[in-house]
């Protein structure tokens, strides 16, 4: 009995050894497979980390590939050598005041010799007494020669009322004369004469327009006969 009784403790102690060990050997594989999943997450933070981090790359070399292509093809803006606001070109001859030339800005580049004028305002002497105006919305002033080319509603009023109108003149310092080859305005007083080409004193005193000439001139006005001998040296004209 006792022997009995000692057996079936042995089995009972061995069979909770062998439930501990199952038991234990359970939480292994359950620590084991905890520690799988661990280890698969900390590889997905890790991978979709570095996802990140080379869209976040690629995304700013994309804007940077695009900054630079935006930089390349915008025009490149000149900046003046010399840029002096209220110009003003006082040119005389023995000490006599022969032309005042200003603009509200001159504007001048490096490797051109004009230098560019806007709001053009050019008043001409003849002995030191001013006899006409010049304005105009753009022009250029050559600083070696002092001519000067004037462009865009173009405008020249004497001091008796004479008036030119055109798009395009030149100034030659040297002659002292104007010219174009564009149509041309001039009135004087009711007479109106137009024509294409001009060469003229800046009094307007001599005027010759080329080609087209018509007039819508008075009786007895001396325009008239300028009409008829300009188109008679035009139709002279080989």
């Amino acid at each position: 009995m006792v022997s009995s009784a000692m057996e079936s403790r042995a089995v009972m102690a061995y069979l909770e050894t062998g439930n501990e060990l199952s038991a234990n050997t359970n939480r292994g594989k359950e620590l084991e497979s905890m520690s799988v999943v661990l280890k698969i997450r900390k590889l997905m933070i890790v991978g979709l980390g570095w996802c990140l981090v080379m869209l976040v790359a690629a995304g700013c070399e994309k804007d940077a590939e695009v900054g630079v292509t935006v930089a390349t093809d915008a025009p490149l803006v000149e900046k003046p050598a010399q840029q002096i606001f209220d110009y003003r070109w006082i040119e005389s001859h023995a000490g006599v005041k022969q032309w005042i030339l200003e603009s509200d800005e001159m504007r001048k580049f490096t490797g051109q010799r004009d230098a560019l004028l806007f709001d053009v305002h050019m008043d001409f002497f003849q002995d030191g007494e001013h006899f006409s105006v010049l304005t105009a919305d753009s022009g250029s002033v050559n600083q070696h020669t002092n001519n000067v080319h004037t462009w865009s509603q173009v405008v020249i009023i004497t001091d008796d009322g004479r008036k030119l109108e055109t798009e395009d003149l030149y100034f030659n310092s040297e002659t002292e004369l104007i010219h174009n080859e564009v149509f041309n305005r001039f009135t004087r007083q009711t007479d109106v004469m137009t024509g294409i080409g001009l060469e003229a004193t800046p009094d307007l005193e001599y005027i010759e327009l080329k080609h087209d000439v018509q007039a819508e001139v008075e009786d007895g006005s001396d325009l008239a006969g300028e009409v008829q001998n300009n188109n008679h040296t035009e139709g002279d004209q080989p």
